[in-house]
């Protein structure tokens, strides 16, 4: 059970991101920075500690630390 939450609650954080910069996380990254725009280095910025503390969380949910 303890995947199944993981998998659910990761597509859910991934859909609330992909909504709130309007597309695709990565494009929002890699068109902002090519652009000089300010939201890729927010963007940036923001994934930085989000995957720390996605890696940080795996073994909550019965994943191994890799």
């Amino acid at each position: 059970w303890a995947g199944t939450v993981g998998a659910v609650l990761g597509g859910l954080l991934m859909g609330v991101g992909a909504r709130l910069s309007f597309g695709c996380n990565i494009g929002a990254f890699v068109g902002g920075a090519a652009s000089g725009s300010l939201h890729g280095i927010v963007w940036l910025l923001a994934v930085i500690p989000g995957c720390w503390l996605g890696i940080r969380l795996r073994p909550v949910f019965g994943l191994p630390r890799r």
